[in-house]
């Protein structure tokens, strides 16, 4: 699942390899606004942090895409190459978002100018460690292992050393602009700076949470798991939960003051950022 920036569109993938775009100009009333798909289904999205139009997906052939999603117009594709041999499961923007990457669950990473399409640099970023996240630093990509390890690398570079981020086993984990959240399956996070740098820890959720989500501020950390939704702020102290269907939240995003949270419905629940609020109905 992705939330564009403006909180405007939201890119939901289902289990059949379609990726759904739904408009949530009007959070209440959610409407899908077009659908996509590419090789044997997408896997995997992420917006452009520059030009609010473009997406970045992944296929389940290893074929990277981007696309113009305007809010007036039917989905283009501007650009597709075959970014992976094997299975992606990740997928972004580096460099100011004038690069996309896209990585296997083991780590091994492509990343294309969109202009051109040219190979930038490829990588076995993790060793073949399972990979629970990427994200992207600058002009870094980066990998956080399940393990509890992260690694960034310039693809024109040779990878960077290895930073031990906690030495407990990572189920979930996010970042903004602000910090780096890594999360256990008991509920307890560790915070780091941009450059990996300890800031604090504390408990984001009763049990393990299956996603994280935090604004760019960093302000909260919202989590999800079965049938909940929890947000904490930077001191730990929760500032709201909010219940929701079974299996109703598997992944969670937040853009703006918004909060999305999609799970085995077909359609994604709503809530504010602000209070947890549910926002449009689960089963509408």
């Amino acid at each position: 699942m992705a939330f564009r920036p403006d909180a405007r569109r939201l890119a939901v993938s289902a289990p059949n390899g379609e990726l759904t775009l739904w408009d949530t100009t009007d959070p209440a009333r959610p409407g899908r606004a077009g659908r996509l798909r590419l090789g044997r289904g997408i896997v995997a999205a992420a917006w452009n942090p520059a030009v609010s139009d473009r997406l970045a997906t992944a296929s389940t052939d290893g074929t990277g895409a981007v696309w113009r999603v305007g809010d007036d117009r039917t989905p283009e594709m501007l650009a597709r190459w075959r970014a992976l041999p094997d299975r992606p499961r990740h997928v972004g923007w580096v460099a100011g978002g004038t690069r996309v990457f896209v990585m296997t669950a083991t780590g091994r990473t492509t990343v294309w100018e969109v202009a051109g399409g040219a190979c930038v640099g490829q990588s076995d970023l993790s060793g073949g460690r399972p990979v629970v996240a990427a994200h992207y630093r600058r002009d870094e990509v980066v990998a956080v292992t399940g393990t509890g390890w992260a690694r960034a690398w310039v693809p024109t570079r040779q990878p960077g050393e290895w930073v031990r981020l906690t030495g407990k086993p990572v189920s979930a984990c996010a970042w903004s602009g602000a910090w780096l959240v890594v999360a256990g399956s008991d509920g307890q996070a560790a915070c780091f700076d941009a450059e990996f740098q300890p800031v604090h820890a504390l408990r984001v959720a009763r049990e393990r949470p299956y996603a994280l989500a935090c604004p760019e501020d960093g302000r909260l950390i919202a989590s999800c798991g079965d049938n909940w939704a929890v947000a904490v702020d930077r001191g730990g102290s929760v500032r709201w939960e909010s219940y929701l269907a079974p299996s109703a939240a598997r992944s969670i995003e937040v853009a703006g003051d918004l909060v999305a949270v999609s799970g085995d419905q077909p359609r994604p629940v709503i809530l504010a950022l602000a209070d947890g609020a549910i926002m449009t109905g689960e089963h509408v």
